[in-house]
């Protein structure tokens, strides 16, 4: 568990480190229309405090079809205001595609703007929102604080949070970051949470406006509630969390199910793939390279289980050394993420997927 809390405090602290690049508003979106009324707000930094998932919405005849809601109730709010200032048609549904804050806390918002609004989710994600709220409460209240601990202490040590130097860019940035806490703390202390009031499990397939719009549950992979919007006449597929880029977050990703999730939605042969973080996509090459990802860790854990190591000896012997750089490219600063996101994390769960240990979805 100690484990868990240093990892999360690493996670809110890799999205302190390149706030500086953020807007005077750093509760906004960049807008792109990717197909005729299909927009995607794209958060232009993936790794930006606050941490905020992308949004797509679909305007149709019969009403505006919101995919994910943004992590606050500014970025809720952003939403709204964009759907406005494209249609006077209300926002009719929400889909949510997995329970994490990041794309549900904006919800409020939509509600007290359109207080009519069906809001839908997966019932695994239904559940683990409904039964978080108490949790957030209190997390919501030491979050800053914390950061801005271990942010001074970084600082004063010149050592990040996992004792590695800082380099020049990275102080930079921290210092920056610290322009955006108050905000941050602000929208924290406002956020109600608003529960799906509507469940489906394998598909919720819309008819709107002569528009088919599909919400399909591929299987387990960032959550075991995972949701895609695909539109098949457009070719547009968004995926939550399922891909994340440019470097994958995966707290406690479902291994064994993983790839296959990725195969499915390969083979609905989109045009246009919106990730949950990071810049929309137009080919299959990340895809691939997450599930080579996936396979390869898979494959060197059974081997290294088979030979009777431990989960230290596992974790400490996996060989990352042919699929970081596909990541990275080289950069210093996305090797550190890739450190902090991917090795740890997905060789832990791999571990307890390989040993049937289960996964322990976090909060």
């Amino acid at each position: 568990m100690h484990r868990h809390r240093a990892f999360v405090l690493a996670i809110l602290l890799v999205h302190l480190l390149l706030a500086c690049s953020a807007a005077a508003d750093p509760f906004e979106y960049s807008w792109q229309q990717v197909a005729p009324d299909v927009w995607a707000g794209i958060r232009q930094d993936p790794f930006e405090l606050p941490q905020e998932g992308n949004s797509v919405f679909v305007v149709t005849s019969e009403g505006v079809v919101v995919f994910d809601a943004g992590g606050s109730p500014r970025m809720g709010a952003s939403i709204v205001a964009k759907v406005r200032s494209v249609t006077d048609k209300p926002i009719t549904h929400v889909v949510i595609s997995h329970w994490h804050g990041d794309h549900m806390r904006g919800l409020q918002s939509i509600v007290d703007a359109y207080p009519h609004v069906a809001i839908y989710a997966h019932p695994c994600a239904r559940d683990f929102i409904a039964s978080s709220q108490e949790a957030w409460l209190k997390r919501r209240v030491a979050m800053v604080p914390n950061i801005r601990v271990a942010l001074d202490a970084a600082l004063k040590n010149e050592l990040d949070l996992q004792g590695r130097p800082l380099t020049a860019q990275e102080r930079t940035w921290l210092t920056n970051g610290r322009g955006v806490l108050d905000q941050l703390d602000d929208e924290n202390h406002r956020t109600a949470f608003v529960v799906p009031n509507v469940t489906f499990t394998d598909r919720l397939v819309l008819h709107l406006g002569g528009r088919e719009l599909q919400f399909i549950h591929p299987g387990n992979a960032h959550t075991a509630g995972d949701v895609v919007l695909w539109l098949p006449q457009e070719k547009v597929l968004a995926t939550g969390d399922i891909v994340t880029a440019p470097i994958p977050l995966m707290p406690s990703p479902y291994t064994d199910s993983y790839p296959a999730v990725l195969e499915t939605l390969k083979a609905l042969q989109f045009r246009t793939l919106v990730p949950g973080h990071g810049a929309v996509q137009h080919d299959v090459a990340y895809v691939d390279l997450l599930i080579d990802t996936f396979r390869t860790i898979a494959a060197q854990t059974k081997s290294l289980i088979a030979t009777g190591a431990s989960k230290e000896d596992v974790l400490r012997k996996l060989d990352y050394s042919n699929i970081e750089p596909r990541f990275t490219h080289g950069d210093p600063f996305l090797t550190k993420r890739f450190h902090d996101y991917v090795t740890t994390a997905l060789g832990a769960a791999t571990y307890a997927v390989e040993t049937h240990a289960g996964i322990q979805e976090h909060f």
